[in-house]
C-alpha cells in the first residue's frame, strides 16, 4: 500500500490498509467459558495525519463439505487510528467468539468493509485504498474438555549449497506439523579409513503362489547382504500327450565359484563358468565408497519454542518451553530453560523471532532491545519502538556465529522493562567445524 501527491503544492491526504489475521486455528471446548483468543491486525499508512475507524465482516460459510452450518455469529472488532499517527502504523483487535452450539468446523470469510470512518471521498486530494483482501478462518470446536494432542514430524532433510542459509519449513499443519529442514553442506572433510567390502549371499528361495509378484528382500545388511527370493510358481497347464520314456538324466547342478569385489562405482555381475546343466556361478560384487563418519553425516540442530506470554524486565532471559527438534549431541536445552548449552566448537546458524507489546502500565513511547549472548559476548541485537498500548511488534534475526572453546551458554536478553513477549522460536543449527 503506498501514498501519492496529487499536487506538488498541495499534500493529499491518502490512506491506505492491509489486514492480516493473527490466529492459528482457533479451537474452542462445547462447554463455555474454554476458548482460544484470536486477534485482527490492522496495517494504516499515510503521508498526513488523519483520523479514521475502519470494520470488518466475518460471514459465515453455510455450504461445504465437513462443516457446521448451524449459525454461530461472530463479532469484528474495530481499529481506529489518531490524526497524530503518520506512516505505516499496525494495530490488532481481538476477535470475539459466540457460545457454540454444536462441536465441529466452523468456517468464515473475513473481510474489510470499504468504507471508513469518517468515509474518504476519492478526489483530487485524497484517496482512500482500502485492503481487498478474503480470508478463511476456520474455527474447530471440540466435544471434551481435552483437545488432540499436536504432534510434530521431520519430513524431509535436503542437503543445501555450502554457505547458503538453513531453514525450516512446516508442510503440514499447525496442530499436525510436518517439519522440512534443509541443512547447508559442510565443507569437505578428511578421506576416512577403506572400507570393509561389501557381501552378498543367497538366504532363502521360496516358492510363492501362482499370479502373486516375485520379490527379493535383504535379511541382512547394506554392506553384508543376505537375499531371499520369492518366486511364484506358474500355473498348472493342461495335460500333453504322454512321451516315450527316455534315458535317465543327471540332475542339474549349480555351485557358487568365486566372489570378488569390484571397485567403487562399477556394475555388479554373475557369470556361469560351467554349463546349463552344472552351472558355476562367478560374482564380481562392488565396494562401496568411503562413507562420511557418523558424526559428520548426522544432522545437528535445535529448534525450542514458547507461545505463552513472558513480562520481561531489564536483562530478563527469554525462557522455551518446548524442544520442537533436537537432532544431534552438539547442542543442548531442558524444556522450559533460559539457557541453550553448546557442548562442542563449530560454526552455528541461530535464527530468531518473537512477538513484543508494551504492558497496561508502559511510559510510550517504548523501545526494547533483545540480545543473542554467548557467555557476556553480545552477538546480535534487535530493537523496536512502540508508540501506543495496543501496538505488536516484531523482533528478529538470523545469524552466523563461531564457538571455539566448549561448553559454551547462550541467553536472549532483554534491556528494557514494561514489555510482553510471545511466540519466541529460536533455531539454531551447526553447519560447520572450526
Amino acid at each position: 500500500m503506498s501514498m501519492n501527491k496529487m499536487f506538488k503544492k498541495v499534500l493529499a491526504v491518502v490512506a491506505a490498509g492491509a489486514m492480516t489475521m493473527g490466529m492459528a486455528m482457533p479451537t474452542f471446548a462445547a462447554d463455555p467459558g474454554k476458548t482460544t483468543e484470536a486477534w485482527i491486525t490492522k496495517t494504516y499508512n499515510t503521508e498526513a495525519g488523519k483520523a479514521e475507524k475502519f470494520s470488518f465482516t466475518a460471514e459465515q460459510v453455510k455450504t461445504g463439505t465437513g462443516i457446521i452450518t448451524t449459525d454461530a455469529a461472530v463479532t469484528m472488532p474495530e481499529i481506529s487510528f489518531t490524526d497524530t499517527e503518520t506512516g505505516k502504523t499496525s494495530r490488532r483487535g481481538k476477535i470475539t467468539f459466540p457460545t457454540y452450539p454444536e462441536a465441529g468446523k466452523y468456517e468464515y470469510t473475513v473481510k474489510e468493509i470499504q468504507t471508513a470512518d469518517p468515509a474518504v471521498v476519492n478526489g483530487d486530494h485524497e484517496k482512500m485504498i482500502m485492503s481487498g483482501a478474503e480470508y478463511t478462518m476456520d474455527v474447530y470446536v471440540t466435544d471434551g474438555a481435552t483437545g488432540t494432542a499436536a504432534t510434530v514430524q521431520v519430513g524431509t532433510t535436503t542437503t543445501g549449497a555450502l554457505g547458503t542459509n538453513a531453514s525450516v519449513t512446516n508442510t503440514g499443519t499447525d496442530s499436525n506439523a510436518v517439519l522440512n529442514f534443509v541443512i547447508p553442506a559442510g565443507a569437505t572433510g578428511a578421506n576416512g579409513a577403506t572400507g570393509t567390502a561389501a557381501t552378498v549371499r543367497v538366504g532363502t528361495t521360496t516358492t510363492g503362489a501362482p499370479g502373486t509378484n516375485a520379490s527379493v528382500t535383504n535379511t541382512g545388511t547394506e554392506s553384508n547382504a543376505v537375499l531371499n527370493f520369492v518366486i511364484p510358481a506358474g500355473a498348472t497347464g493342461a495335460n500333453g500327450a504322454d512321451g516315450a520314456n527316455g534315458a535317465d538324466g543327471t540332475a542339474a547342478t549349480v555351485q557358487v565359484g568365486t566372489t570378488t569385489t569390484g571397485a567403487p562405482g562399477t556394475n555388479a555381475s554373475v557369470t556361469n563358468a560351467g554349463t546349463e546343466s552344472n552351472a558355476v556361478l562367478n560374482f564380481v560384487i562392488p565396494a562401496g565408497a568411503t562413507g562420511a563418519s557418523a558424526a559428520e553425516s548426522r544432522p545437528s540442530v535445535l529448534a525450542v519454542q514458547d507461545t505463552t506470554e513472558q513480562a520481561l524486565t531489564e536483562n530478563t532471559p527469554v525462557s522455551f518451553a518446548v524442544n520442537l527438534l533436537q537432532s544431534g549431541t552438539d547442542l543442548t536445552h531442558a524444556a522450559g530453560s533460559n539457557q541453550i548449552t553448546v557442548e562442542t566448537p563449530g560454526i552455528y546458524q541461530a535464527a530468531f523471532t518473537a512477538e513484543v507489546s508494551p504492558t497496561g502500565t508502559a511510559t510510550l513511547p517504548l523501545t526494547i532491545s533483545l540480545s543473542l549472548e554467548q557467555g557476556t559476548t553480545i552477538l546480535e541485537t534487535s530493537s523496536t519502538t512502540m508508540t501506543t498500548a495496543e501496538q505488536s511488534n516484531t523482533l528478529a534475526w538470523n545469524i552466523p556465529f563461531t564457538v571455539t572453546a566448549a561448553p559454551e551458554v547462550l541467553q536472549i536478553l532483554s534491556d528494557g522493562t514494561d514489555v510482553i513477549l510471545n511466540r519466541a522460536t529460536l533455531t539454531i543449527n551447526k553447519i560447520g567445524t572450526v
